[in-house]
């Protein structure tokens, strides 16, 4: 109630405390002076704006929820303080409360009362309207967002039909943006002498709705098929409009007819099922079937009516298939696999599945039965071999032990066990690289399983372990075992070579012999060629013809080019492969040859290509070049300077090679009809070659000769001028 203490204020006080609104007076320092009757009697014990009492500090009760958030209280303090210090005239502020039973709104108004320093502070109750305006905001909000946020187009038109408003789905199905859309009129997006769109707007004019199905038409000009539904209103101002659902059923019409093509499908293919197909009754007497059954049982049509589908079967399996049949009718799957007997008498394999159905009361059973019989031949038959490899396996020569991606032990053979000295029950599920690998293996032993694990395949020579301890020398061959692209096991396969070392020792000790043996050879080889030379040249020494000299002096030259191959021969250990280019560097740095090269006045250059011959063609081709630098010596002017080249050329196997300068040769012609020992042998050389020997020509001082015949990667024993000179 008011204060008798009020001087600021003539109100009366039955009149203050009749009005609804909570009202206070204050002094500048916010404390509540005079309050009425609705500010003392509201019940503000659970809000945290509250209304203090006479005496009290209005800003001391805001001060706590000001501290704990409250932006409200923080605005209330900082409103009333610029209306206390003259800043403003008046503060208003609209603020919710809570009380025991409700959620209230107040405006409060706050002012000066009265030059005394009083001010009046008036809190209007306006929950109603503010929830009012919340609802309308709400509602508003509510039907834009359903507006723009449904799958179903909307369209707000005029009574002419024209577009105000189109929501972004009725935008999507029309293929238009908003824009272009509010340009349109319903004549722009449908055939409005459609008598079904006709009849749809008469329904409108007598109930203010319509709904149809039409076609739509899209702005690129094909049609859509839709559900269009409409009702008329009016606005506040009192204007027609009516909104226009619109539904696309494009895809509804598609599985419409999906579901025509479906029935048709379904129908056609119960027709031609590769199995047979058959309906059957509650006491299995088969009702309809498809044309396959006809044709796999051999039974006419009139044959099969009113037969029980156990007639077919052979004995042993009726009175089973007839429990699974009765466990069918009580509803449950049935699956089996029997033997039916057609009309010719033969026993076929078949797998049978059904279903019961409930049709107008009836219990039925439809199913199909699937001809197994070559499947379970083929089954037959895979059994047969996985016996016949389990067999292999058990009987195996060599020793095979099937492991995990563990590498433990899942199987070994007979075979296995008698390298090794273990039964299968002593060494199943361990590791087979514990049990089997030496410790200086160890290492050697899991790199070979984590390979084979990651898919190689690959053999080692490897030692390992027996029961008793003792190494065993053994060839191991991993295999991984794949399943759809997946290594899931691993077979170890183990030769037991110790006799094969054995062997293979003692042909070492035979060939350590025979090399010993070439080596003496090569040795008594070389010496033998060193005495004949030095017999030769004591021949030369001792001689006083001149042309006997030159005779002895080339078949020096020749036992040289022998004595040179033979060397780079050795050297190379290989008969079918001697590097023909070395054995001319070699031949070209002997004294002798260097020295005649000094003589005449000529310089050598030779091609670096490697070219490869076997004995058989290196001897005469190395001879061959021989007989040319004879005829060059033999023919050249010493007083002129020659530069010769040596070129090796080979196109696939035939090989080329060349000897060419300026002027190598005078009076060409007249050397190459001579009948000397040169041409002899160089004409028995190239036979020996299985050649051609082209001459240079004589019409060019460029002279050029060559030498070609097919390269032979093997070698036979020697004959010939070559091999009576290599022997």
């Amino acid at each position: 109630m008011l204060s008798n203490n009020s001087t600021s204020s003539k109100i009366e006080k039955s009149l203050i405390d009749s009005l609804s609104a909570h009202i206070a007076t204050m002094d500048y320092e916010g404390t509540i002076i005079q309050t009425n009757r609705p500010w003392e009697e509201f019940d503000d014990s659970q809000a945290q704006i509250k209304r203090p009492d006479t005496d009290e500090n209005f800003f001391s009760m805001l001060q706590k929820p000001a501290e704990l958030g409250n932006d409200y209280a923080l605005k209330f303090i900082i409103g009333l303080k610029k209306v206390l210090r003259g800043e403003k005239k008046e503060y208003k502020l609209t603020y919710p409360i809570q009380t025991p039973d409700h959620d209230h709104w107040f405006k409060c108004t706050f002012r000066p009362l009265d030059k005394n320093g009083q001010f009046l502070m008036v809190h209007d109750e306006v929950t109603d309207s503010i929830k009012a305006k919340q609802q309308i905001e709400e509602n508003k909000s509510r039907y834009q967002i359903q507006f723009e946020q449904s799958l179903d187009g909307i369209l707000i038109t005029d009574t002419k039909g024209q577009i105000l408003d189109a929501n972004p789905a009725a935008e999507n199905i029309l293929g238009r943006d908003h824009e272009d859309l509010v340009e349109c009129s319903r004549e722009d997006i449908m055939d409005i002498e459609d008598p079904v769109y006709q009849e749809a707007l008469a329904t409108r004019k007598k109930t203010g709705k319509y709904q149809i199905e039409t076609d739509l038409i899209h702005k690129k000009g094909h049609k859509i098929p839709a559900e269009i539904s409409s009702s008329a209103y009016r606005t506040d101002s009192g204007k027609l409009r009516a909104i226009v659902n619109i539904r696309d059923i494009s895809r509804r019409k598609e599985i419409e007819q999906d579901l025509v093509r479906n029935k048709k499908f379904i129908k056609d293919a119960l027709g031609s099922i590769p199995g047979a197909f058959f309906v059957l009754n509650d006491k299995g007497e088969m009702i309809r079937w498809n044309e396959n059954l006809v044709t796999r049982l051999g039974y006419s049509a009139e044959e099969l009516s009113g037969k029980k589908v156990f007639d077919f079967v052979v004995e042993g399996h009726k009175e089973d298939n007839f429990k699974q049949f009765k466990k069918c009718l009580e509803g449950q799957e049935l699956s089996l696999e029997t033997k039916i007997t057609n009309k010719k008498g033969e026993i076929r394999d078949y797998y049978i599945g059904a279903k019961m159905f409930i049709q107008d009361g009836d219990k039925y059973v439809s199913g199909a039965a699937l001809d197994v019989t070559e499947e379970k031949n083929i089954e037959r038959e895979n059994r047969r071999n996985q016996l016949m490899l389990e067999q292999l396996f058990q009987n195996a020569p060599v020793g095979i032990a099937i492991v995990d991606n563990e590498n433990k032990i899942k199987q070994i053979n007979k075979s296995f066990e008698t390298i090794f000295g273990y039964r299968k029950k002593e060494i199943e599920q361990k590791d087979i690289n514990t049990l089997l690998a030496p410790h200086h293996k160890k290492a050697e032993a899991e790199a070979m399983s984590s390979a084979t694990q990651n898919g190689r395949t690959f053999q080692k020579e490897s030692l390992r372990l027996r029961k008793d301890g003792q190494e065993v020398p053994v060839l191991i061959g991993n295999v991984p075992v794949e399943f759809q692209e997946e290594i899931i096991a691993t077979y170890g396969i183990y030769v037991d070579i110790s006799q094969q070392r054995q062997y293979r020792q003692k042909i070492e000790e035979a060939l350590n012999e025979k090399m010993l043996l070439l080596s003496e050879l090569h040795h008594r080889v070389k010496n033998n060629l060193a005495l004949i030379n030095s017999l030769v040249e004591l021949q030369v020494y001792e001689s006083d013809n001149e042309h006997l000299k030159k005779k002895l002096s080339d078949t020096q030259d020749r036992i040289l080019t022998i004595a040179s191959i033979h060397e780079v021969l050795y050297q190379s250990g290989d008969l079918n492969n001697i590097p023909f280019n070395k054995f001319i560097k070699k031949l070209f740095d002997t004294p002798a040859f260097k020295q005649k090269l000094d003589n005449h006045n000529i310089t050598v250059n030779v091609d670096k290509t490697d070219l490869s011959l076997n004995i058989n063609q290196a001897i005469p081709c190395g001879l061959l070049l021989n007989e040319l630098f004879g005829l060059i010596f033999e023919t050249t002017n010493v007083n002129n300077r020659k530069e010769l080249d040596i070129i090796f050329r080979q196109y696939g196997k035939q090989v080329h090679v060349i000897l060419e300068g300026d002027n190598i040769i005078e009076s060409q012609v007249a050397v190459k009809k001579q009948k000397t020992l040169h041409n002899l042998l160089l004409e028995t050389l190239v036979e020996q070659l299985n050649g051609t020997f082209l001459w240079p020509n004589t019409d060019s001082d460029y002279q050029k000769f060559e030498c070609i015949f097919t390269q032979k990667n093997n070698y036979g024993p020697p004959n010939g001028l070559v091999g009576t000179a290599f022997n």
